[in-house]
């Protein structure tokens, strides 16, 4: 399923060298306070015993990839599975040898990954689907869940997936009180797990509830994204311990006020990741305090929530490693993505509308071109800022052979026509009537998608272009161009604003 294609950093010999000590006690670290109440183990540390080193030389021992530039990696059944800068799936094994798992998504936006069965995959996607892959990289299942955006994580073997509300997004719900904190998947059957903290606003419920998953097969892992909790719980809910660290940034519940018209929402991230590494040590990343310019790392005794040892970060966004003695090591991000091109671009599906004016628009008639795609609607604010740019970058790029299929995804054609005519633009549009969001499976609207000669998408940028995006969509172009065979470089880009 996966295509090796190289060694992300230097190629590592597995001899053992002598190394600085993986951490060292903390001089006058209190004691944890820690009370059971009603059969829970709630434990407060401010300070952990131990600090660690975080190593920045090549690993001698196999490690575990645990964050890719503050991404976290889930342990799957070879390597580490973890998203990219550009939304790529990743897979990094022990001795950091990155591969590109080959998948056919038909263009959906992936969020998150963990291992299944039979060297499948599950993963999320911006629409907020929960998708089984197989061991071919076609997704052979697509279910919707209790969560607006869910994210998935999972044993190594892929036996124990469990689902959590996304931090990286969500969506204004009324709230229910019998909503899961987490659920677990059992042969594609979903259960719910804990139960949800309402705000005072409810519709903010699912951001107040969002937050990071792990599991080690016998307990799962949640972290509150505003929240200075870590909290255990068995396969059938109940909460085991609870871990608080005296961070002050903790945000109890999330609220917002309305400024100058606009929905302000007050709350500080706190838990940016989790994940079981090796050595059977849980491993959070957080905020150290009121910044999000910096990170901490706790690494926890999973079965009583002990505070075992801390590090600091000068960066949120860090790369880190680690081997099964704990030892953690700082790695170079971007090289361990560079030259990491296998995998394949995703096949563009294939289009033949009405268009508005009469007649039909088929990419089938553009074969062998390269063609710039743009969904919209009338309705949609960041389609009307970005329409004259990608018009005009229409218009640079015609007399080189660019093609330009303009895709309205609205009922009301009149509405449309309105629209263009307000903007003075007269190109071809295709209706898609309200249909190319699900066919497509797009995260909203605008969405923009550049196809390489072999109908294959050679990048996609969601929801309005920038001054920024559009000089590098106009470089993404000039490179296609450019191309008179097959790419080199089968990688897709994705770009999300």
């Amino acid at each position: 399923m996966a295509v090796l294609i190289g060694v992300a950093l230097v190629a590592l010999g597995f001899g053992r060298r002598t190394r600085a000590p993986a951490s060292t006690p903390v001089p006058g670290a209190p004691p944890s306070l820690v009370d059971t109440i009603g059969g829970i183990v709630h434990r407060t540390t401010s300070l952990a015993p131990l600090r660690l080193i975080p190593d920045s030389d090549a690993p001698d021992l196999p490690v575990q990839l645990l964050w890719l530039e503050g991404r976290g990696a889930v342990a799957g059944h070879e390597a580490a599975l973890v998203l990219d800068g550009a939304g790529q799936l990743l897979a990094v094994d022990d001795h950091l040898r990155s591969s590109r798992p080959e998948l056919n998504l038909e263009g959906r936006v992936l969020l998150s990954a963990a291992a299944a069965s039979d060297k499948g995959l599950w993963a999320t996607d911006a629409r907020g689907m929960l998708l089984l892959v197989d061991s071919t990289g076609q997704v052979v299942r697509e279910d919707s869940t209790a969560f607006a955006f869910p994210v998935v994580t999972g044993t190594p073997d892929g036996a124990h997936p469990y689902l959590a509300r996304s931090s990286q997004r969500f969506a204004y719900r009324w709230p229910d009180d019998a909503a899961p904190l987490v659920a677990s998947l059992s042969d594609g059957v979903q259960r719910g797990l804990g139960r949800v903290t309402i705000p005072e606003q409810g519709i903010l419920a699912e951001l107040n509830n969002a937050g990071q998953v792990a599991t080690d097969g016998i307990r799962i892992f949640y972290a509150p994204f505003i929240r200075d909790e870590i909290i255990a719980l068995s396969p059938v809910g109940d909460t085991l311990w609870v871990l608080r660290r005296d961070l002050p940034q903790t945000t109890e519940e999330v609220r917002f006020e309305l400024i100058d018209g606009a929905a302000v929402i007050d709350y500080h991230p706190v838990n940016l990741g989790l994940v079981m590494g090796p050595g059977g040590r849980l491993y959070a990343l957080s905020t150290p305090g009121y910044t999000t310019e910096a990170s901490r790392l706790d690494q926890i005794d999973p079965a009583t929530g002990a505070l075992l040892a801390t590090a600091e970060f000068p960066t949120a966004i860090p790369t880190l490693a680690a081997d099964a003695e704990g030892r953690v090591y700082v790695l170079d991000g971007a090289g361990l993505v560079s030259g990491t091109t296998g995998g394949r671009r995703d096949t563009f599906r294939a289009f033949d509308l009405p268009l508005l004016d009469g007649g039909r628009l088929s990419l089938a008639d553009w074969s062998g071109s390269v063609v710039l795609v743009n969904f919209w609607a009338s309705w949609c604010a960041p389609c009307r800022a970005e329409m004259p740019a990608l018009d005009s970058i229409a218009r640079e790029f015609d007399g080189e052979g660019l093609r330009y299929a303009s895709l309205n995804d609205e009922h009301d054609h009149d509405a449309a026509r309105r629209f263009l005519n307000g903007l003075g633009l007269t190109m071809p549009v295709a209706l898609g009537d309200g249909k190319l969001q699900n066919e497509y499976h797009l995260p909203g609207l605008p969405v923009t998608l550049l196809i390489d000669r072999e109908g294959r998408v050679a990048g996609r940028w969601i929801g309005g272009l920038s001054a920024r995006q559009a000089s590098g969509l106009r470089a993404a172009i000039r490179a296609e161009l450019a191309r008179e065979g097959p790419p080199t470089n089968d990688e897709g880009m994705n770009h999300h604003h």
